[in-house]
């Protein structure tokens, strides 16, 4: 599996990590399949996007958590199994977007 972190401010609204995300994601011409939460990250929102008619699926992981002792996190994910050319392709442009809109 291949992750790639988004840089987060000290102090992110977490409705406006979401909405970045899913903003970022639409114009992207990306659908979100799924969105749920994962049992080894408690309380966190996960997405997973498709293009259209392509294999592969991009993850995204928003596990937001007490800032000061654990900070929250978001990240972009590539299963081994899930894998495009795609997906690697856009993964650091996407990071950028999403960073872009979240500290706009």
């Amino acid at each position: 599996m291949q992750d790639f972190e988004i840089d987060l401010p000290a102090s992110v609204d977490p409705d406006a990590v979401m909405r970045a995300v899913e903003n970022v994601c639409a114009k992207e011409a990306l659908d979100a399949t799924l969105k749920t939460t994962l049992k080894k990250y408690p309380g966190c929102v996960h997405w997973h996007f498709k293009r259209r008619d392509e294999r592969g699926v991009l993850e995204v992981t928003w596990w937001a958590r007490d800032e000061v002792a654990k900070p929250s996190r978001l990240w972009l994910s590539i299963h081994g199994n899930r894998q495009a050319d795609w997906i690697l392709e856009l993964m650091p442009r996407l990071g950028k977007l999403i960073e872009a809109e979240i500290s706009a």
